[in-house]
This record gives C-alpha cells, structure tokens and sequence, in this order.
C-alpha cells in the first residue's frame, strides 16, 4: 500500500469516531442533583430549574420568567441564581449543580469574573458556590440530554411567561422526560 492509501484509510477511520450518549446520571448517596437551564427570545428569557435525588426522585424544580434579558449568557446566569435559591430554599447543601453553558462554567471556575452585563449576578453565584455558604457544592458542565428535564422548565416559561415552583410534586408536563431519564 502506498502512504497515500494508508493516510486516507486512516482519515476514514479517525471520521468515524462514535459519539456515545451521556444523558442524565444520578448523584451520589447523599447529595441532590441540580440541573439548571435557560431560553431566550426576542429580549426575554426564562429559566428552568429540577432537583432530583440520588435515586432519580423528584424533589423541586422551578421556572421563571424574564421580561427583559440582554442575551443567553445572561438567561444562563439567572438560571444559575435560580439553582442557588431553591436548593436554599428546600434547605439543601449538598448538591451537584450542573449546567450545560460552557461559559458560564468557564467564568465560575475562573472566580467568577467576567466584563459581560452577567457580571453581577455571576459575582452573586460564586460568592453563593465558593464562599463557604455551600461547602458541599460542586458545579460541572453537562450535555444537553442531561439537562433535558431543566430545558423543558425554561421553554415552558418561556411560552407561557410564567414562573412557578413545584416541592414534592412535579409539573405532569416533564413526567415523560423524568421517565425517560431514569431510564438511562
């Protein structure tokens, strides 16, 4: 074979690469899971938080909507805000808070620091994360399947321009998605 042919034949092979499905995981014994999202449309926005147990149970969620948000980035932030006030109030803080906006992560884990108009709410949520209030804590990005249940949230918000909080008892609207994930 000539190197030509060898480095194609490699090409093909290194295309064909198989992406593997990473859809929600349950949290250890003892913590809670914290899945937060948002959507944006036309200057509103809404976010969509689910808290879920280390079995899969449903423990919280919440949606809110935004009247006025300056980009995704900023829905993101208040998402994030909203993940950090339901587990406050629900009483936990032992959790896994995950997200799936690269650059929100990015920011908290770089201090929390940014020049965009998310500044202050970011300032907000690391001081809320790493400030000793949540010692338990961690943050981590996830993909987009694993924040499937949170995603719902915030597009239900966002269509109906609501906000509202569910404890104990979920929303019948994410049941199927809820389902679906434990199921994986």
């Amino acid at each position: 074979m000539s190197i030509a042919a060898l480095t194609c034949n490699y090409m093909r092979a290194q295309a064909k690469a198989v992406r593997i499905r990473k859809g929600w995981k349950k949290p250890p014994e003892g913590k809670l899971m914290v899945n937060v999202d948002a959507s944006f449309a036309d200057g509103m926005g809404s976010t969509g938080v689910v808290i879920r147990d280390s079995s899969g149970g449903f423990v919280a969620a919440l949606t809110s909507f935004l009247q006025s948000v300056l980009d995704a980035p900023m829905a993101e932030a208040y998402a994030l805000k909203e993940g950090l006030c339901l587990v406050n109030q629900i009483g936990c803080t032992n959790f896994i808070l995950q997200l799936n906006c690269q650059e929100v992560i990015d920011i908290m884990k770089d201090g929390g620091f940014t020049a965009s108009a998310a500044a202050p709410i970011l300032e907000v949520c690391y001081d809320l994360i790493y400030g000793g209030i949540y010692p338990l804590a961690t943050i981590e990005h996830c993909d987009r399947e694993a924040n499937q249940v949170a995603h719902e949230l915030a597009r239900q918000a966002l269509e109906e321009k609501v906000s509202c909080i569910w404890v104990d008892s979920q929303p019948t609207f994410i049941t199927p998605s809820i389902q679906l994930s434990k199921a994986h």
